[in-house]
């Protein structure tokens, strides 16, 4: 086994998906909240049916694009072209 394969996969996926989900529920409580006291919904219809699927929506455009922009900023180390053609950027 490589184990520097194993560590950057790791690596991308704990940084990758910790960020996102602190990122998408951040973003997600800041719009439930507008919801609720600036337009007046009710809790259930803020929670439910306006910030879970806004959460969803993010976290999907978060682990999409973040990979790069934490690569630039240097936070990921390792680039996928170092591991061979299973672990390649798309």
């Amino acid at each position: 086994m490589n184990w520097r394969r194993l560590y950057a996969v790791s690596q991308i996926v704990g940084v990758v998906g910790s960020v996102s989900v602190g990122a998408a529920g951040f973003y997600a409580v800041i719009v439930i909240g507008v919801c609720r006291k600036l337009i007046g919904l009710s809790d259930n219809v803020s929670v439910f049916a306006i910030g879970f699927p806004f959460f969803i929506v993010l976290l999907v455009v978060f682990v999409k694009y973040l990979p790069r922009r934490l690569r630039k900023l240097g936070v990921l180390s390792d680039e996928p072209e170092k591991f061979g053609s299973w672990f390649k950027r798309n």
